[in-house]
């Protein structure tokens, strides 16, 4: 095995050793944590009762979209040190699992379900964006969920929007 590879074992093994140590001890049943416990059930609650059953293929298919952005972006995000996450849902792994799957998707997935045009879908997508980056981080950032090292707000104001209208796009082409 190369020299350099061993080396990136020993430092995932280390990471992971001390991830988990951190979770345990000022983690799991925190304020923060009960806060990704909430952000993670809620949405879908919402969502089930909410999800229009004629057009469940295309609106799972917008939001199997979002996640597989948010998930990548999030995990390039980590790796690259633009933010880390004090507070967890788990210990090791995807992170970010309740804003990546939950939160983000699901809040994406209603706008794309109640606004079919696109001059519709776009105001409720930006409204959605300003309150996600502007209000909804801040209180992640207070509540020790994340920490922003290389990341501002203005920057997820923007990703969410061309999130939504990639997903958006994609599925129209896809669908008609």
């Amino acid at each position: 095995m190369d020299v350099t590879v061993r080396e990136l074992m020993v430092l995932q093994q280390r990471y992971a050793t001390l991830a988990i140590e951190n979770w345990v001890t000022h983690s799991v049943f925190t304020m923060g944590w009960w806060f990704l416990v909430i952000t993670l059930v809620g949405p879908w609650l919402i969502f089930m009762k909410l999800l229009d059953r004629d057009r469940i293929l295309q609106i799972w298919s917008f939001g199997l979209i979002v996640i597989l952005i948010t998930t990548f972006t999030d995990d390039l995000g980590s790796e690259l040190c633009a933010w880390i996450y004090p507070i967890s849902f788990v210990p090791v792994g995807l992170l970010a699992l309740p804003f990546d799957f939950s939160m983000i998707p699901v809040a994406c997935m209603l706008i794309f379900q109640y606004f079919p045009t696109w001059k519709k879908f776009i105001i409720a997508l930006v409204s959605q964006a300003a309150i996600f980056a502007f209000v909804g981080e801040p209180i992640s950032v207070m509540l020790g969920t994340v920490t922003y090292l290389k990341w501002k707000y203005i920057y997820s104001f923007v990703f969410y929007i061309v999130t939504g209208l990639f997903a958006k796009f994609i599925i129209q082409k896809w669908t008609t």
